[in-house]
């Protein structure tokens, strides 16, 4: 709104009068006399250089000769001293650039002195500074050497000027000094903000200078000379502050005042960009030493030329957030130039100060246009001798503008304005609650702001009609509002006498009734998007984001928050001596074996079920049925099942032989028990003991157990090797059969064990050593080398292999997370591998103990973390299940008896591991231990007798690397695919997919509810390395939500736009609701969100942390104690110590990021809907809090947030929702039709007419053609009256459509990983596809439009497709240049997706609300992009050019060009460099990467 369009106000204009300084010869002065005496110098210097044609021309040969080395030959010699110059070609251009290069420096040394001048010497060093900065990136890019040596002058005398500046701020005192040096402008302006100063008492906590550190931020502030950069100190705006408010005693502790007049909120305008820039850090100075201005917080902004380029997109998004700070009120004086006021939005201000006066009528109106304020103040600064004049000027403006508000006011309509007896015809509308007002005067202007607000594109502007009739009495007005607004009716005013008053009226009655349909709110303001703002949980949501400070939005990715892993309630219960336990096995079966050539060493393979004992444990509870799981170990899958054995009670000395036994497995075996955890069977949260059982009997092995607890005694006290008694060593076979042993010469600290393999009597201590020329023999080797004496020279040799470091055994080593065999796992590499990279180790009995566990148990032991792990995970998911089930009180689902799924299917084929046929012929256990190698003259290398420390890999570290390979996705090469698919592949391709998918079949009556096993991949994340995730299931509930949410309201919310419906919908299905509901079920404590490394991040069983120890290896750079601090008091969140220096403990508690739990409700929906059908997935949703069911509760207590504050600390938080009505279904949605009567039928025929050959086209007859008419009708085309656009429609068939093709892709034979779901899914529910298919089937004949714009973009578009043959992209469509720039986008217009969407609307509700039917119509439409996607899934050129080129592809920050539109450069190294332009930075962006894919092509062809 312009100066003269302001509504009056009361504003006082001043001028603000300043007497010259009178030079004292004080500090400052002399400080001001050294900066002009530099100044004058470096004129001096300037205008003393004389530049001489011979020099030109040889700075020019220099020059050309660099650039290029290959023209030196035939450069001419010059010699400077010969006389003349070498000949053409011409200097005339060289010798003005070279005559000119002076300017630049000429003008800084100018902007300098200008400023010294208007502001004073603190700002004179300020802009020096700045301007340094700027210097020095011309300087980077001059090639030229004389031009080069006067910008290095110029910076070297900037730089001292900063340095004078600088050495006198450090030595002033108090804020006096300061002022000394600035001007008497400047101070006067300095006295009229302190007038502004609140009257509340204060006191100084700090006061620091920042003179050094503002001007330091030259470095980010540099730009060229037209401009300035937006470039800020680091500090808040609002750590300005540094006063500390003393609050007086009052009842409330509240000052009521009135905040528009004593709160500052100003403008200061100079002339000059630098002038800006200076007084912003001047006055951002002051504030720190002077104790009145404690109040001020200042930024600067400076506006752009009409002749000048725009600003690049960085800095404009700079000023953006200094605007949003500034109507924020968290900055209050803005510093700017007078073009700052051109065409931006800013807040009511109370001071607008001229700090230079306005040159021209359109300054002085502009400026002053921004005191909206009530008693706003407008100052205009001048001094003395410039008063009278200033004042003459300011004369003749006031004048002016009078007369031009008076003409305005008479040119405002052809009739006179409303009067008073006017008002008096048509009385007015008051609100009841707040008695806001609208008069007739009014009423038009209130119903044209309500249009505005209602959703329109940028081609159409929506506006009421009035259709006024002349009666007898008078006029009458009709007023029919845009087809998309609630009010479908017309509206009839009263009878007035004339014309504009009746159309007054009519607008009158129209806001009453907009009024009573709460389309206007209490105010009588429109209400916008926010309608349904009460109908969504708000208070909850902003307690939440009021609370959290942290850098990551609440629900975002980047939101991360600390919680306890959760042990199942059943593996928590303690219990002891003559307490009833249970006592269960993990009966470990090899299913599939590894393949020979792929086994360690190419031996055989060691086969679980072959042995006498295995792996069991206690628990206090009783467990539930619990699905068999696989564990991969060296010899391949090994298939674990958690079988019953019995009940029992332990006496005291059994109970303390277990606890023993179960310390041996996690200190001597597995040796993860390492400080500080310690073993506590009474106070740890995960209680089970480890015991062997008789895999015959299926009980306790006593026996087994007193044997390994009495060898462990011995193994204890066994004295080291070097002082054992030299008595000749006696070889027994049956003590190293089955037997782990440990070299006892090597280092004790850190023990290695090895497998007994076999035993070679074919080598003896006397059997040559494989390295001649070192050694003779082993004898000799071991006597040299360690000084060991070896009493028994005949005593076999043992082939052993080394114990697995893994412990992680949930994951195979050979395959990848996709399936896919490593290239590891070759034949050939396996053979290199057996024969030559990982040799066999050679160890001499003498020189060996024997550990007291044996090696087949070792074996199984190795397996029991991944069991306890998976055990745990599968219980925990058992025990949601039951939560949920309970909770949803539906028919079907039971909390008791829950499906356990039978085998837990990781989705992979692990036959790849290739069983050997000789494997059931493998009976006798001790023959994979004594069996030799095929090849007994195989070398043994030192290296191998040096525990492979040279030429070979560690076992455990290549067991290890192995693991790590497995679980890295290898990249699909999918630049090899055939991407054309024609018809006859697509019906190939799909004739074996049914086209129904069956999505009406409400719900399996039969089915009991997900299974444990499809819970668990519902709570396992991806970054948890595993074979399982909830992704899949994610995606698909992901659409279904949305989907249910938006059928909701759809059907309960007839009246509602597309927007408020968008906003409502995005307010549900955003992940900050989602996690919200999530937190409330306590999902985090369930997630598996890390992988699991038994050593590092997981809890023994009946171990604890020690409470008094620090893990400093547990420090997170993550700032926990602050994210923690300010989380919500959610149960099982962690609540960091601020003096402690620990994060989390890792094997306790894990960070989990807010949308991680989003996705986590999302996957549980994924999980109830292809379990049990769409209906138990929308009661799931309706106990979460999620509208989708209508219920009988009553209004206004749906999903009350709970107060969690009281909360105990563990607590789990059931969703408090009402039982709800579940037989009670969504009401159906009204008819096409929004109109009766006969008048209606006829005039919907009409506008049906031609649309019996779409119907034909695509196969669908439609019972309610008001729908279709519907579909097709856009909001501008105002002949149908009888039916609603089509944005309602479009708003529930994209829906629709989004989860039918989900559905499809989800339910593909193939099995999508998530990864290609997710492309997939983004690929095809896309709108520039959309349109392309709605051109392909003729859908943009039939849309009913007024819209000349709209209808010429689809005329364009249109043609751009029949001229390609109907090709369809995902991708943006850009039109390429020969140079590598866009031409222009092709302008994909946003209708014909609307309208692909809106029918899809329109089947499913004619249908009946039938999926089914909806998809059987679409997918005949879209079958062969389905089928061409799913084999080559689109990507975006940028993704691919660095999918491509990983590291050597980079895109330079983006520029704008002259007509505004965004430049991007990409360059490869070592290649070439492409350029993209068009008019966003994402179409730039890719259009660059587009011109190098096809570089690069050219290049590989």
């Amino acid at each position: 709104m312009s100066a003269m369009e302001t509504p009056a106000v009361n504003r006082e204009e001043k001028t603000a009068v300043y007497e010259a300084d009178v030079s004292t010869g004080s500090s400052a002065d002399q400080l001001t006399q050294t900066i002009r005496s530099v100044l004058q110098h470096s004129y001096h210097f300037l205008g003393d250089m004389i530049v001489s044609e011979a020099d030109i021309v040889k700075a020019r040969c220099i020059n050309v000769a660099k650039k290029d080395k290959s023209k030196l030959e035939i450069l001419p010699e010059y010699d400077e001293n010969a006389g003349g110059v070498p000949e053409p070609p011409p200097l005339s251009v060289e010798w003005y650039n070279m005559q000119t290069c002076k300017d630049i420096p000429r003008r800084v040394f100018e902007e300098v002195e200008t400023t010294l001048d208007e502001l004073g010497a603190w700002c004179a060093g300020c802009v020096a500074l700045n301007i340094c900065s700027t210097l020095q990136k011309i300087v980077e890019k001059t090639t030229e050497p004389f031009t080069k040596t006067l910008l290095q002058m110029a910076w070297t005398q900037l730089k001292y000027i900063h340095m004078l500046v600088q050495k006198a701020a450090e030595s002033m005192m108090d804020e006096q000094e300061l002022l000394q040096l600035s001007t008497p402008k400047v101070r006067k302006l300095i006295s009229i903000l302190k007038s502004f100063l609140p009257k509340v008492e204060f006191e100084i906590t700090s006061a620091v200078s920042s003179y050094t550190k503002n001007a330091d931020v030259s470095s980010e502030d540099g730009s060229d000379m037209s401009d300035l950069s937006d470039g800020e100190s680091n500090q808040d705006p609002e750590s300005f502050t540094i006063a500390r408010m003393k609050q007086e005693a009052s009842k409330d502790n509240v000052v009521k005042v009135n905040q528009e007049e004593t709160t500052l909120i100003g403008l200061v305008f100079v002339k000059r960009k630098h002038s800006a820039f200076a007084l912003h850090k001047y006055i951002e100075e002051l504030c720190i030493w002077d104790m009145d201005m404690y109040f001020i917080r200042s930024t600067y902004m400076i506006g752009a030329d009409a002749d000048e380029e725009k600003n690049d997109m960085m800095k404009s998004k700079k000023q953006d957030q200094k605007l949003l700070q500034f109507r924020q009120r968290k900055i209050n004086l803005l510093v700017g130039t007078q073009l700052l006021h051109s065409d931006i939005d800013l807040p009511k201000c109370n001071l607008i100060a001229m700090f230079d006066p306005p040159g021209s009528y359109r300054d002085y109106i502009k400026s002053k246009g921004r005191a909206k304020a009530f008693n706003a103040l407008y100052y205009t600064i001048c001094s003395v001798e410039e008063k009278d004049y200033l004042e003459k000027c300011l004369s003749n403006f006031s004048q002016i503008e009078a007369i031009l508000q008076r003409k305005i006011h008479e040119c405002t309509s052809p009739t006179k304005p409303f009067s008073l007896a006017d008002s008096e015809l048509a009385p007015p509308f008051v609100a009841p609650d707040t008695e806001a007002t609208v008069t007739i005067s009014n009423a038009i202007g209130l119903l044209n702001r309500y249009c505005a607000k209602l959703p329109s594109d940028m081609c159409t502007r929506l506006i009421p009609t009035a259709d006024v009739k002349n009666l007898s009495s008078g006029y009458q007005a009709t007023i029919s509002l845009p087809v998309n607004c609630r009010l479908k009716h017309t509206i009839t005013g009263n009878v007035m006498p004339t014309y504009h008053l009746a159309v007054a009226a009519g607008a009158l009655e129209t806001c009453r009734q907009l009024f009573i349909e709460r389309e206007l709110d209490a105010n009588l303001a429109p209400i916008g998007k926010e309608y349904l703002r009460n109908y969504i949980q708000d208070a909850e949501w902003e307690r939440e984001r009021t609370a959290r400070q942290s850098k990551g939005a609440p629900g975002s990715s980047k939101a991360k928050r600390f919680y306890n892993k959760k042990v199942a309630d059943i593996l928590s219960e303690t219990f002891g001596p003559g307490d009833v336990c249970y006592l269960y096995s993990a009966n470990l079966s090899l299913s599939i074996a590894m393949d020979k050539d792929k086994h360690n060493k190419g031996r055989d393979v060691f086969v679980t079920q072959h042995y006498p004992y295995t792996v069991g444990f206690l628990v206090k509870e009783k467990l539930p049925a619990v699905a068999e799981f696989p564990v991969f170990t060296r010899s391949g899958q090994e298939t674990v099942a958690i079988t019953f054995c019995m009940e029992c009670r332990l006496n005291q000395s059994q109970y303390e032989k277990v606890k023993d036994y179960h310390s041996f497995v996690f200190h001597n075996v597995l040796r993860i028990d390492k400080f500080p955890l310690k073993l506590n069977t009474t106070t740890s949260t995960f209680n089970l003991l480890v015991v062997p059982i008789d895999s015959g009997q299926q009980q306790i092995a006593w026996e087994y157990l007193d044997r390994t607890l009495a060898k462990m005694e011995e193994w204890s006290e066994r004295p080291p090797l070097f002082s054992r008694k030299a008595a000749e060593f006696v070889f027994k076979e049956e003590d190293f059969k089955d037997a782990v042993v440990m070299p006892s010469y090597r280092n004790q600290d850190q023990p290695e064990f090895f497998y007994v393999a076999a035993m070679r009597y074919d080598l003896s201590p006397k059997a040559p050593f494989p390295s001649p020329e070192l050694y003779s023999d082993f004898y000799t080797y071991y006597t040299s080398k360690y000084g060991l004496a070896i009493t028994n020279t005949s005593q076999p040799l043992l082939d052993v292999d080394r114990t697995s470091g893994r412990l992680n055994l949930s994951t195979p080593r050979y395959i990848n997370q996709k399936g896919i065999p490593l290239a590891a796992a070759t034949a050939n590499q396996a053979k290199k591998k057996k024969l030559g990279t990982r040799e066999r180790q050679i160890l001499i009995p003498e020189l060996c103990d024997i550990h007291p566990c044996t090696a087949s148990m070792w074996r199984k032991l190795v397996c029991v973390p991944t069991i306890l792990y998976r055990l745990n995970s599968l219980l925990l998911s058992h025990q949601l299940l039951s939560r949920i089930n309970k909770g949803m009180n539906f028919p079907s689902l039971s909390h008791t008896n829950i499906h356990s799924g039978g085998k837990l299917d990781l989705g992979i084929d692990f036959s790849l591991l290739q069983a050997p046929s000789n494997l059931t012929n493998q009976t006798d256990g001790d023959n994979l231990q004594t069996n030799q190698n095929e090849d007994d003259n195989e070398p043994v290398s030192q290296c191998a007798v040096e525990h492979q420390q040279k030429n070979g890999l560690d076992s455990a570290a290549a067991d290890s690397e192995e693991n790590a390979g497995a679980s890295s996705d290898e990249d699909c090469n999918i630049s090899d695919i055939d991407t054309d698919v024609t018809d006859d592949e697509a019906e190939e391709d799909v004739d074996s997919i049914p086209i129904d998918l069956e999505l009406d079949k409400e719900d399996n009556s039969q089915c009991q509810g997900p299974s444990v096993t499809t819970v668990l991949h519902a709570l396992t994340m991806s970054n948890a390395g595993d074979f399982i995730n909830l992704e899949r299931l994610e995606t698909v509930g992901d659409s279904f939500l949305k989907f249910a949410v938006t059928l909701y309201l759809f059907c309960t919310h007839p009246g509602l736009h597309e927007g408020r419906l968008s906003y409502g919908r995005g307010k549900q299905v955003s992940n900050f609701n989602l996690f919200l509901l999530g937190r409330k079920l306590g999902l985090a404590e369930y997630l598996i969100s890390e992988k699991f490394e038994p050593a590092d991040n997981w809890l023994p069983p009946s171990y604890q942390t020690d409470a008094d120890y620090v893990p400093m290896e547990e420090f997170s750079v993550n700032s926990p104690e602050k994210e923690s601090k300010e989380g919500s008091p959610e149960s099982g969140t962690v609540k960091a110590n601020k003096n402690s220096l620990i994060s989390y403990n890792l094997r306790t508690q894990h960070s989990i990021t807010d949308k991680t739990i989003a996705d986590c409700v999302e996957s549980l929906i994924g999980c109830y809907l292809t379990s049990c059908g769409p209906y138990a997935a929308r009661v799931f949703m309706a106990w979460l809090g999620i509208d989708v069911l209508p219920s009988r509760q009553p209004q206004g207590q749906e999903n009350k947030p709970q107060d969690q504050d009281n909360k105990p600390q563990g607590q789990e938080n059931e969703p408090e929702v009402s039982e709800l009505d579940y037989g009670f279904k969504l009401p159906q949605p009204p008819p096409g039709l929004i109109k009766g009567g006969a008048e209606a039928e006829r005039k919907l025929t009409r506008l049906f007419a031609g649309l019996e050959q779409f119907e034909e086209s695509i196969g669908y007859k439609f019972k309610d053609k008001a729908y279709l008419v519907q579909a097709f009708t856009h909001s501008s085309y105002i002949h149908n009256n009888v039916t609603d656009c089509y944005q309602r429609l479009e708003f529930l068939g994209d829906a629709v459509l989004d989860y039918v093709i989900t559905r499809r892709l989800f339910e593909d034979k193939r099995k999508h990983s998530p990864g290609v779901l997710t492309d997939l899914r983004s690929a095809l529910v896309n709108n520039n596809v959309f349109a392309a298919l709605a051109v392909k089937w003729d859908f943009h004949k039939y849309v009913k439009c007024l819209s000349t714009h709209m209808l010429t973009g689809i005329h364009r578009f249109v043609q751009h497709q029949k001229a390609r043959g109907d090709k369809i992209q995902a991708e943006q469509y850009l039109r390429l240049s020969d140079e590598g720039e866009s031409d222009e986008e092709v302008e994909i217009p946003k209708v014909l997706g609307d309208i692909f969407e809106s029918v899809a609307g329109a089947i499913y509700i004619d249908s009946g609300m039938s999926l089914d039917t909806t998809w059987r119509v679409y997918f005949p439409l879209m079958r062969q992009q389905i089928v061409k996607f799913s084999k080559h899934i689109p990507m975006s050129p940028v993704r691919e050019l660095l999918e491509r080129e990983p590291e050597t592809a980079k895109f330079q920050r983006p520029e704008r060009t002259k007509d505004g539109r965004a430049r991007v450069s990409v360059t490869v190294a070592g290649k070439d460099t492409w350029w993209g332009v068009g008019r966003s930075y994402r179409i730039a962006k890719s259009a660059a990467a587009k011109k190098a894919l096809m570089a690069l092509n050219a290049m590989e062809s």
